[in-house]
């Protein structure tokens, strides 16, 4: 739940800019009334027993902020319009990172992104769109760190090469990161993601993670193959079940890798209707 539903806690350890007149969909999918289906609780459990929950505050369909009570996290949501220009993560009242993006005809063109969770690490994604289905973008790698004086220096970013689905979902996905090339598949239901009608989220987070699992539908499975300096695989396969309105009401996610043991993970969704 913390790498898919608040927008950067917990993941902060982690270009010339294009411009396209096509714009992902968008889409409310109502229950009743004109009232979109809203996910308003989230909780993780990880087969080790271990439960994470998170819950959603929202103006209408937008998403003002998504907290843990209990861990004393959130990640607070600034808008202009329809789209989402900032969040901010804090833990215990502090702020650790900050994501501020810009958008050229609808979608995210920039990224700048401010974290401090050790020192102050600053850099900025760009995305170059091809075409309505093909998007490359840079992803910060790794940083050498300077404890004594708190400054990030030698900067490195990952490059991504992205085929998209018709539906908008992340159909293939070719990255190059010091040596390593990792190519990834995606294969998704036709229903709906938890997250499809929270305005203007999937805009910022859909290239966030490189698992698959935000979408505007539901991953069914993933394979991913890496070679050069390391070579191995790794994989998904979910499970999900459904409500009358075609969102999931429980996931389950096995996951499998040739460096790691199997695993896997149960997400629970509440809604506001």
């Amino acid at each position: 739940m913390k790498k898919l539903f608040i927008s950067s806690l917990v993941l902060a350890a982690m270009s010339s800019c294009g411009s396209s007149d096509d714009t992902l969909p968008e889409v409310n999918n109502n229950n009743n009334g004109g009232t979109p289906l809203l996910l308003t609780k989230a909780t993780e459990v990880t087969d080790d027993g271990q439960t994470y929950t998170v819950q959603f505050k929202y103006d209408g369909d937008r998403l003002i902020e998504s907290y843990n009570n209990v861990e004393q996290e959130k990640t607070v949501y600034t808008y202009n319009g329809d789209n989402i220009i900032k969040t901010e993560d804090y833990e215990a009242g502090v702020m650790k990172m900050m994501r501020e993006f810009t958008y050229t005809n609808g979608r995210v063109s920039s990224e700048k992104v401010t974290n401090k969770n050790a020192g102050t690490l600053v850099y900025t994604k760009a995305f170059q769109y091809i075409s309505a289905t093909h998007v490359k973008f840079n992803e910060y790698s790794s940083s050498t760190f300077n404890p004594s004086t708190g400054v990030h220096s030698d900067i490195k970013f990952s490059q991504n090469d992205v085929q998209l689905s018709s539906g908008g979902n992340i159909a293939t996905m070719v990255s190059v990161d010091n040596g390593r090339t990792t190519t990834s598949t995606y294969n998704y239901d036709t229903k709906n993601h938890p997250m499809k009608n929270i305005r203007g989220y999937l805009k910022i987070d859909l290239f966030y993670l490189s698992d698959g699992e935000l979408g505007y539908n539901n991953l069914l499975n993933m394979s991913s193959n890496y070679s050069g300096t390391v070579s191995g695989s790794l994989g998904s396969t979910a499970t999900h079940t459904y409500n009358a309105n075609n969102f999931p009401t429980k996931t389950v996610m096995n996951y499998t890798s040739t460096t790691f043991p199997a695993s896997s993970t149960t997400y629970t969704y509440e809604y506001n209707q």
